[in-house]
């Protein structure tokens, strides 16, 4: 399978990378630098150079230019195949394969920090954006949920009963987010065990420094930071039913709720972060589901999704 393949087919070009043909040519030029960059101080492997030089790809390669390479690694986390397979279909063995997996994925996170796409993943990165936001004229309006993905069963006991969610009935591990009302990824939490409920997470990773507008569910419901102005579903009383008045509200408040959701699912496009990932290496479920939000950044930046509050 070759990048020149596919590039007259739309909907196949979309159906493999997730993005269309312009969306990757604007990634493609930052995906270049990136990987020159890194290649010229850093081998496949991952190990630093005796010495920095310039860098060029081998003729041989079955990888030769960056446009392949880019599609390469776009269509390993758009599919999350299995390595024999995506080895099979770029001509190359398993070895390479992973090797190319590992390096390239390092090389697309670079690019996406550098076109400032990358969601902050500390309180610190956080607090200086919501700071960007406040300078507006209105009060920024921002949601926040948690979402959990499916991790193989580990092999040691107690990791085992760490990472099962009763939620989900299987072992997991947890992300939160925080999006904006065009549902632009502002934040994404570390990525820790599925056991965590998503207001612990809350108390312990992020804070909201500045004046805001904030939806929530009510997992949330005794979550209630200082100068916020909480939006949350009237929770029913036990034994009781919902006013008309209050099912009125509720219906209005998931409305606009529901954004996280739609963000939520346009960073899990990416199957790689839907599915069971089996690579452990350099972190890589630990790093990958921020790298699949900056992702879905991308496409936002391209074609904003329009909303009404």
């Amino acid at each position: 399978m070759q990048y020149k393949d596919h590039i007259h087919n739309l909907k196949s070009f979309r159906s493999l990378t997730g993005f269309t043909h312009p969306q990757f040519l604007l990634l493609l030029p930052y995906f270049a630098a990136a990987h020159d960059d890194y290649l010229s101080e850093y081998e496949m492997s991952g190990k630093r150079r005796s010495q920095s030089r310039s860098f060029c790809i081998y003729k041989n390669s079955p990888l030769p230019s960056e446009e392949e390479r880019l599609f390469f690694i776009l269509v390993y986390f758009k599919n999350n195949p299995l390595q024999e397979y995506h080895a099979a279909f770029f001509g190359m063995d398993q070895k390479h394969c992973n090797t190319f997996v590992n390096c390239l994925n390092h090389v697309l996170r670079l690019s996406l920090e550098t076109m400032g796409l990358v969601p902050a993943q500390t309180d610190k990165e956080l607090s200086q954006c919501l700071f960007e936001l406040s300078q507006g004229n209105s009060l920024p309006v921002l949601l926040h949920n948690g979402t959990e993905r499916e991790t193989p069963r580990p092999v040691d006991y107690d990791e085992q009963k760490e990472k099962y969610s009763g939620k989900k009935k299987r072992h997991t591990v947890n992300n939160a987010v925080i999006i904006t009302a065009s549902c632009l990824v502002l934040f994404v939490s570390q990525t820790i065990c599925g056991k965590m409920r998503d207001k612990k997470i809350a108390d312990m990773m992020y804070s909201f420094p500045y004046p805001s507008t904030l939806y929530q569910d009510t997992g949330y419901q005794s979550y209630r930071p200082d100068g916020v102005n909480r939006v949350q579903p009237i929770r029913k009383s036990r034994g009781k039913e919902l006013s008309d008045e209050d099912k009125r509200i509720n219906r209005e408040i998931s409305r606009v709720r529901v954004r996280v959701e739609h963000a939520v699912g346009g960073i899990k496009f990416t199957r790689i972060v839907k599915e069971e990932c089996w690579l452990r290496a350099n972190s890589f479920v630990e790093r990958i589901f921020a790298t699949c939000a900056a992702l879905h950044n991308l496409r936002i930046k391209v074609n904003p999704w329009k909303y009404k509050i």
